[in-house]
């Protein structure tokens, strides 16, 4: 933008100036924060100026972005999303338009049909034969310039491929590019194997058999390798790697040859791209492969578990020790990293911890294996870094505790916990993640034991974390939702109204930080309702009834949508709420939106509380949310 209009320039500087964190990777901004400072303010801002002003009177400013749905940042997606459609709102006139391309993705699909001033396009609709024919005419003319065996089959029989196996494969193509790119990598490159002496003459007709859906092209080149060993693990690290490596990064991280990486590979060249030197990473052709490879209804034995996140943090911390024992309590050199060990310093536990928690029971062989590696770790580290590496072993004997239930793992769990706290004394910038996970570890202590004194000393670490992120830290929000919590579990404990007054007000601040996240609003959503209703119940103040109300219809048009699993439990609630503010005032429109809803909960039928609640919460909001309306049921 700063290019095409350098009238925006001073104002995108003022910007960072003001704040420079607004550039940082890991930014304490939030994506919506500096989309408005960085693009749509400057630019609404140098579109004032009468320079820009008698232009876009007739010409708007366009921003196209291509591709949207291979953003694997799902909330990051929908968050852009949201925040420039209430721009959009706020300043209507303004002479700006964006294009986005993207295929039918729920996540971006449902933020913009909600929208009417989005204007939706299916390309399915315009057909691209012509396309496609003139894309097909240059590849194969250009092979054939370099190919001899084609360029012998011509002299001998006239052009290759005749009109009709042209128009045959145009038809199997069917209009999609990536597929027709494929089918000719097939045809002109094979497998890449040794062992593979066809030509594009022989391999032209075996191309018009493959299943155009994608899918099928995906099973059938897939199947060529997965007899090989280590050909699950290969495939899934190169799938969920955050940042590819080089065959011999993968081979390293995975602990085997280079040569049986490659192995692996070598028949697999018609979709992944296996570079010729080893500094090169390996990548996919397409973005389509990893959407394939992590969808079980499509990939089959091919799907690469979500487990194997877990896997990866156990390779990482392996790598990790390897390196520590070449110099037991020295910090090592980053200068001599491979690019392996470099990720598994930088990435390793930040990037695949999130996703190995949600993981399942699946993944407890592989924690028990991590858990070992970090006590070896701690052996060999210099000291000034016992301190994280403790934490992380705190969390992962917190997480093995979820599945064992054993009180000596949360025991050890928060004792580790402890621990490392001390050792990251203030200012430390992990000490917030530290006091927050110490904070959720006697939480669930409490749950157990139900000793008021674990609850307090949770509400009181907790209160530190979320002193320690001030707003706009993009974790505050967590540190409100699991103070709040624990103000809950007091009040559920004590009877305290007060500790339940804390649950609602956190709950409405974390809300005000949730907005543009709409699946982190929604469920703050929920548990604010469910704080609410049974305070109604207590106090019969009109204002939480009415508040609830308000969410709960929240929650039904803008975010459990049609299909969503927990869109009839959300109806049920909406109407039983209804129902409560009917019975006290008698409105008329109450009661014909209850009839509505009752109609169309006839159809769905009630849904349960949905699987992703804390299991040690569900019981709570069953009673309070589900039933508490009725003080009498």
């Amino acid at each position: 933008m700063a290019t095409s209009l350098p009238d925006t320039v001073p104002f995108i500087e003022a910007a960072v100036q003001a704040d420079p964190e607004l550039l940082q990777v890991k930014s304490p901004f939030s994506l919506s924060a500096r989309l408005q400072r960085l693009v749509y303010e400057p630019f609404r801002a140098a579109a004032s100026r009468a320079s820009l002003a008698k232009l876009f009177r007739s010409t708007p400013y366009l921003i196209i972005i291509d591709g949207l749905d291979e953003c694997d940042d799902k909330e990051g997606v929908q968050e852009f999303i949201t925040t420039t459609l209430k721009f959009f709102k706020k300043h209507p006139s303004i002479p700006l338009r964006i294009l986005i391309t993207s295929r039918v993705e729920q996540h971006i699909h449902s933020c913009l049909a909600a929208d009417s001033g989005v204007i939706l396009k299916d390309l399915a609709d315009h057909c691209s034969r012509d396309d496609i024919v003139e894309f097909m005419r240059v590849v194969f003319e250009a092979e054939t310039r370099i190919n001899p065996v084609i360029q012998a089959y011509v002299r001998e029989n006239g052009s290759w491929p005749s009109h009709t196996d042209s128009e045959r494969l145009v038809d199997h193509i069917g209009g999609s590019f990536i597929f027709g790119s494929t089918l000719f990598r097939f045809i002109f490159q094979g497998s890449g194997s040794p062992d593979d002496h066809s030509t594009p003459l022989d391999r032209f007709p075996l191309a018009l058999t493959i299943d155009p859906g994608l899918d099928g092209l995906y099973s059938a080149t897939l199947a060529r390798s997965e007899r090989i060993p280590h050909f699950s693990d290969i495939i899934s690290t190169i799938v969920l790697l955050e940042r590819p490596l080089s065959i011999s990064g993968i081979a390293e991280l995975l602990d085997i040859r280079a040569h049986e990486v490659v192995c692996v590979l070598v028949d697999l060249q018609a979709i992944i791209q296996v570079p010729g030197t080893d500094d090169v990473p390996v990548t996919f052709y397409h973005t389509s492969l990893r959407d394939f490879l992590t969808n079980e209804g499509r990939s089959g034995r091919f799907f690469v578990r979500p487990t194997f996140h877990m896997r990866l943090c156990t390779l990482c911390a392996a790598c990790r020790l390897k390196t520590y024992r070449r110099t037991p309590k020295v910090k090592p050199q980053r200068r001599r990293f491979t690019a392996a060990v470099h990720y598994s310093f930088d990435l390793g536990e930040s990037t695949h911890w999130d996703l190995a928690e949600r993981a399942g029971a699946e993944a407890v062989p592989e924690l028990y294996k991590l858990i070992q590696l970090r006590r070896n770790i701690l052996e060999v580290l210099p000291v000034h870094e016992r301190g994280c590496e403790l934490h992380w072993l705190g969390c992962e004997i917190k997480l093995l505790f979820d599945h064992s239930k054993s009180v000596s793992d949360i025991e050890e769990a928060i004792s580790v916990l402890r621990e490392a706290l001390d050792l990251l004394p203030n200012p430390h910038p992990d000490r917030h993640w530290s006091l927050y996970n110490l904070g959720c570890a006697l939480e669930s202590l409490f749950d157990h034991s139900e000793w008021v004194s674990h609850i307090e000393e949770a509400i009181s670490v907790h209160r530190e974390a979320l002193d320690l992120r001030p707003n706009p830290h993009p974790d505050r929000h967590r540190s409100l939702y699991y103070l709040g919590l624990a103000f809950y579990s007091h009040f559920m404990k004590t009877g305290s109204i007060g500790h339940f007054d804390e649950a609602v007000s956190l709950s409405r601040e974390a809300l005000t930080h949730d907005l543009d996240i709409p699946s982190s609003r929604s469920n703050t959503l929920v548990w604010l309702i469910a704080y609410l209703i049974p305070r109604y119940t207590k106090t019969q103040s009109t204002g939480d009834l009415d508040d609830a109300i308000m969410y709960t219809h929240e929650l039904v048009v803008e975010h459990f949508l049609e299909g969503h699993e927990r869109r009839g439990w959300a109806l049920d609630n909406l109407r039983s709420q209804l129902q409560l503010r009917f019975d006290a005032t008698g409105k008329q429109d109450d009661l014909d939106e209850i009839l509505k809803l009752e109609e169309e909960i006839t159809e769905l039928g009630l849904v349960a509380l949905p699987s992703s609640f804390p299991a040690r919460l569900t019981h709570r909001v069953d009673d309070y949310f589900m039933h508490a309306y009725h003080e009498d049921a």
